[in-house]
C-alpha cells in the first residue's frame, strides 16, 4: 500500500516558504524588527555612546583643573595618538573615584577625551602652541 501524495502538497510548500520570506524581509526592513542578539548589540552600542557624550565633557574639565595641565597638554601633543588615552586613563582623568567602566567604554573615553583636549586653543588663560 502507497501513500499518494495529493497535487497541492508543493505548491502549497513553496507558498509557505515563499510567504515566511516576505514576512520576514517586511518585518526587518519595513519595520526595523531584529532579533535578540542584534537588539542586544545595538543596546550596548548605544548605551556606551551615551557614556562617552557624558564622560567626556568630564574628563577635559578634570584636565582643565589639573596644576600642569598646560605642560601635561604639551606632553599630551607630542604623544602617539594611539597612546594619548592610556595616558590619561593612567592619570585617572577617564572616569571618576569608585566609578568602573568595561574596557571597550573607558578607551572609548580616553580615545575622545584626548582628541578634544588637543583641539583646545587656550588652557587656564595661556594661549596653546598648535605646533
Amino acid at each position: 500500500m502507497s501513500m499518494k501524495v495529493p497535487s497541492w502538497i508543493e505548491p502549497a510548500i513553496w507558498s509557505l516558504v515563499i510567504g515566511a520570506i516576505g514576512t520576514w524581509v517586511t518585518l526587518s526592513f519595513g519595520f526595523g524588527w531584529m532579533s535578540a542578539g542584534a537588539a542586544a548589540k545595538m543596546a550596548v552600542k548605544k548605551s556606551q555612546e551615551a557614556v562617552v557624550a557624558y564622560a567626556t565633557p568630564v574628563c577635559v574639565a578634570r584636565f582643565k583643573r589639573l596644576p600642569n595641565a598646560v605642560s601635561d597638554w604639551a606632553t599630551l601633543k607630542k604623544t602617539e595618538e594611539w597612546d594619548r588615552g592610556g595616558i590619561l586613563e593612567k592619570d585617572g582623568l577617564v572616569s571618576g573615584p569608585n566609578q568602573k567602566l568595561d574596557p571597550d567604554t573607558a578607551d572609548a573615553v580616553a580615545n575622545n577625551c584626548a582628541s578634544k583636549i588637543i583641539a583646545l586653543k587656550t588652557l587656564g588663560g595661556a594661549q596653546l602652541s598648535m605646533k
